[in-house]
């Protein structure tokens, strides 16, 4: 069973397991009796060769990184590889929203369609339907305006610095962008990845701090209690509503699974238990961790890397390097960027 290495944006001193040793973690982590078992996994855009205004499972993707929904049922998808937005409306059509495909930084105050972005590693889609973009080599956070379609810079001014805490947003220096997320009442965007530190932005003043009591790391989420998840390297923390920070997962505290996280997981999600879904990339798992019971489950993967498995069942497909996972939060399907098959899937219930 072969192992691929993270990709050259992230970087991992995490030594492979054998293949006996993941053999066996998997098979522990599918005997587990938390396992939410799902009928099958399903392909929702990607592995075509079609461009825009086709059924989205006709179109070709360009190594999505991450997937999310707005409120009208549009399924969002940033290419890291392809530089674009791309949307999946409620019918499967596909198009593009933001992007020429042409990596590199321009646009802001104009169609977002027009606009070079530099990298696409996460987005994540407001109540109102504007989409945040982490443009991540451009060292910016930014909105595509849902109603009129206007990209601009939320944060961050291109340098790679932790610069402008106590002022505004978009004159800060940003060291890492890969990871965002809106805390419970959606009215702050946190940032982090690639990062020492996570910063948060007000919203309704657009002035950006760093949090404190906890290091940044690749991936990030926040709970519905408000509990703040970091993951980087082997590690999963926690910084609690009651600001102190803890340690969930490293090499020696595993949930119970026999193995460490792959090196920088590269995506996180929360479901509506307020469980913790995980992209590891490394292993090509998904992984759910249940912070009530301490316990990391496998969600889907073989541990091999490839295509095969679609239509059946999750924990029998093979998956390609996932970066990106989301859980719908109308039904609680759960959305996977599987990034080096340039496809998007679900697991169907």
């Amino acid at each position: 069973m072969t192992i691929i290495p993270s990709s050259g944006t992230s970087k991992s001193n995490v030594r492979p397991p054998s293949n006996a040793r993941l053999l066996s973690v998997l098979a522990i982590l599918l005997t587990s009796a938390a396992v939410a078992r799902a009928d099958k996994l399903v392909l929702v855009a990607g592995g075509g060769t079609g461009g825009d205004g086709v059924p989205a499972t006709q179109a070709k993707l360009d190594k999505p990184f991450c997937v999310a929904f707005d409120k009208a049922g549009n399924l969002f998808i940033g290419e890291f590889g392809g530089h674009r937005i791309r949307k999946v409306d409620p019918k499967g059509v596909i198009s593009t929203v933001a992007g020429t495909g042409e990596k590199g930084f321009s646009g802001d105050g104009g169609p977002a369609v027009h606009a070079q972005i530099n990298t696409v590693h996460d987005l994540i889609v407001a109540d109102n339907g504007d989409v945040y973009v982490a443009d991540t080599n451009n060292k910016r956070a930014r909105k595509i305006d849902a109603s009129t379609g206007i990209i601009s810079t939320v944060a961050g001014t291109g340098e790679a610095k932790t610069t402008g805490d106590g002022g505004p947003a978009s004159k800060a220096g940003l060291d890492g962008v890969g990871s965002l997320f809106f805390n419970p009442a959606g009215d702050k965007l946190y940032i982090s990845g690639f990062s020492k530190v996570v910063r948060v932005v007000d919203l309704n003043t657009g002035i950006i701090e760093t949090v404190k009591g906890i290091a940044g790391g690749r991936s990030i989420a926040i709970d519905s209690k408000g509990n703040l998840y970091v993951a980087g390297g082997v590690t999963l923390n926690v910084l609690g509503t009651d600001g102190k920070k803890r340690t969930l997962l490293d090499t020696t505290h595993t949930g119970g699974s026999g193995l460490a996280l792959g090196g920088n997981p590269k995506h996180l999600a929360i479901d509506r238990d307020d469980n913790l879904i995980i992209a590891d990339e490394v292993h090509n798992l998904v992984l759910k961790y249940l912070p009530a019971q301490d316990k990391l489950v496998l969600i889907a993967g073989t541990g091999k890397a490839g295509p095969a498995g679609l239509d059946g069942p999750p924990d029998q497909a093979e998956l390609a390097r996932p970066h990106g996972v989301y859980v719908h939060a109308a039904d609680g399907i759960l959305y996977i960027a599987d990034s080096w098959n340039d496809r998007a899937l679900k697991v169907e219930p």
